[in-house]
């Protein structure tokens, strides 16, 4: 496979477990603000899911230069964030909030080339 876009496959990834650890965060939230069992194993996954997401972040950056992938990862962390948040939580997506989707995607285009 090509290095390059095998950097923007482990951006991919990194953002896809970032996003996952938010929800796993937001999930978290659902059972008390105390430090129970139940909670400590939805934070415990959210750390898990960081783990694996600062690996894919650092096999990114051995291909691709951290102009570019770090823009990249956050553009699509977020557009993930907003898209798991309105499917999963119900969350919505406002026009204003799918304007700044397409705006963060075609900015990680324009740092991409």
């Amino acid at each position: 496979m090509n290095p390059i876009l095998l950097g923007y496959a482990w951006c991919a990834a990194a953002s896809l477990f970032s996003a996952l650890a938010t929800y796993l965060i937001k999930v978290s939230t659902h059972h008390g603000p105390d430090w129970n069992l139940l909670r400590l194993f939805w934070l415990g996954s959210a750390c898990g899911s960081y783990v694996l997401g600062f690996v894919a972040y650092s096999l990114a950056l051995q291909k691709l230069q951290i102009s570019i992938a770090y823009p990249v990862m956050t553009a699509i962390t977020m557009v993930l964030v907003a898209a798991i948040g309105a499917l999963a939580l119900g969350e919505q997506i406002t026009p204003a909030k799918a304007t700044g989707m397409l705006l963060l995607a075609a900015g990680a285009l324009l740092l991409a080339r």
